[in-house]
């Protein structure tokens, strides 16, 4: 029994000890993961190389993107975003078109990531509202399933009527 408590002892501290990332491989290399937003925006997530957790300093970086034509435009730096650690955005838009962008960084540590990027214009936000659609007006729309409840009900209320008329 003892035997056996020490076999399940010495399994756990082993599990403990060898499953788990130490905290000290947070710093050293880093590694850059560079996206559009959809827009004229570039986003970039930083995590560090050796354990894959998103970095939590501050890193300096900036991005520089070249045209199919050769146009060549930036450093912008990249700032930190509220929307989660390791996530950083441009403050600086794109020109619409087709960009290879790389995306560099040098603290905590070096690193670099090209992408290929479409800049586009995005639709305003709240811009105009849709026109109704043709058809039936709302009221019309509202009015046909009540007045098909209220039909129902008079017709269960008067099968209902008759039919105790008829055990009466």
């Amino acid at each position: 029994m003892i035997r056996r408590a020490l076999v399940v002892v010495a399994a756990l501290v082993c599990t403990v000890l060898l499953g788990t990332t130490p905290a000290w491989a947070h710093g050293g290399p880093i590694a850059i993961e560079a996206h559009g937003d959809g827009g004229r925006g570039i986003t970039a997530t930083v995590v560090y190389t050796r354990d894959g957790h998103y970095v939590n300093v501050q890193v300096d970086m900036a991005y520089t993107a070249v045209s199919a034509a050769g146009r060549t435009v930036g450093p912008f730096p990249m700032t930190a975003s509220n929307e989660g650690r390791g996530f950083y955005v441009s403050e600086t838009p794109l020109p619409v078109g087709e960009w290879t962008v790389t995306v560099a960084a040098t603290h905590p540590s070096a690193a670099t990531k090209t992408v290929s990027v479409k800049a586009a214009d995005l639709p305003p936000v709240g811009g105009t509202t849709p026109p109704a659609p043709a058809g039936l007006p709302t009221a019309t729309l509202v009015a046909i399933p009540v007045a098909l409840a209220v039909v129902a009900l008079a017709v269960g209320f008067l099968l209902r009527r008759r039919r105790h008329a008829r055990l009466t």
